[in-house]
């Protein structure tokens, strides 16, 4: 597992990179900080190199610092988390113990919670790292979660199957890309169909998309009728989606769109209300590159080897940011399991 995590350490270092610059920003959100720390002191085991010695000691006393000057009564549980975290790197065993002793104290009934600070101190342990101290942590979590009954286990998806692609053309677009015709709209939805026959898609797996007019209905179609979980996520408040998502194509992507929302079996999410407003300084083509995001990752979070990207793309770089073509940007740097469906082809 070292090795396998050594080998991984490009990435390891963007997620150092990452959260240190999460942290520069708001040095007392304790939560960076800890992660930063966490990592780079990952790092320092996994490869025996010392280039982040200075700023590991820079960084106990701040996260420190941070998390004891918690203000947020809601986080208290995870500001004493963080100092048992802080402990395990830094401390001793009975200093571990008082710390998430403290922690516990406070939220001893969240099965979710306590297992969430055991998951991450069994992955320093998988990798050899703090051993003694990581097992007294570990013995404060495992007597805590022995007292609880297990929450019923969450449905997962066999397969995810991430979807992305053009809508259909509006009346005065110059140049025609997704006709909304008859004809083309039953060849691309042939085509998608096909693509999840190819790909063994069944009824234990998870559609993910966006729900708009064009490509995304007729693969949300197609996956419905052969019993699979859909999900939208959305990159801006239901209303607003339709409204320049849906209708653009017409009357009758309006019905098919409150047709299939009927049958949708997961939650429809939109950006907004999961992940906070859009920052004011982005310009309107950063709500639909965050949703690509937030679409990816959600598929990712359920494994890379179960996620499987189908794209409906005629190969330009398309009308603006945050289209299909970004989508396969960002897909391509995560996996391979890449399925493209080349309108230009199609038709």
């Amino acid at each position: 597992m070292q090795e396998e995590a050594l080998a991984e350490k490009g990435f390891l270092l963007a997620a150092i990179e990452s959260y240190y610059n999460g942290y520069r920003r708001n040095p007392s959100h304790y939560f960076s900080g800890i992660n930063v720390l966490t990592l780079m002191y990952l790092f320092r085991h996994l490869a025996q190199d010392a280039r982040f010695d200075s700023d590991i000691a820079m960084l106990i006393g701040a996260v420190r610092f941070a998390a004891l000057n918690n203000k947020n009564e809601k986080d208290a549980f995870y500001a004493k988390a963080t100092l048992g975290d802080l402990e395990v790197l830094v401390g001793t065993p009975g200093l571990i113990t008082d710390a998430y002793g403290e922690a516990v104290t406070m939220n001893r009934k969240d099965w979710f919670s306590l297992d969430s600070c055991r998951q991450q101190l069994n992955l320093l342990k998988d990798l050899d790292c703090n051993l003694d101290n990581v097992n007294a942590g570990l013995k404060v979590f495992d007597r805590a979660i022995a007292k609880l009954d297990p929450p019923e286990r969450e449905w997962s998806p066999r397969k995810v199957f991430l979807f992305s692609g053009h809508m259909v053309d509006e009346p005065n677009r110059p140049t025609p890309r997704f006709p909304n015709t008859g004809k083309h709209i039953e060849i691309a939805r042939q085509a998608i169909a096909q693509a999840l026959l190819n790909l063994g898609a069944g009824a234990e797996d998870l559609a993910l998309t966006q729900g708009a007019c064009g490509g995304d209905l007729l693969f949300t179609d197609a996956c419905l009728e052969i019993g699979m979980r859909v999900q939208w996520l959305q990159p801006n408040a239901e209303p607003d989606f339709i409204q320049h998502s849906v209708i653009r194509g017409g009357e009758q992507w309006r019905i098919r769109y409150f047709n299939m929302r009927s049958c949708v079996t997961q939650p429809i999410r939109s950006a907004p209300d999961a992940l906070g407003p859009p920052p004011s300084r982005c310009d309107g083509s950063y709500v639909y590159e965050r949703c690509n995001r937030w679409l990816l990752y959600t598929a990712l979070s359920y494994g890379t080897k179960k996620t499987n990207f189908i794209c409906l793309w005629d190969g330009s770089e398309g009308d603006g940011k945050g289209g299909t073509k970004h989508m396969i940007d960002e897909v391509s740097r995560c996996t391979g399991n890449i399925e493209i469906l080349n309108t230009q082809s199609l038709w």
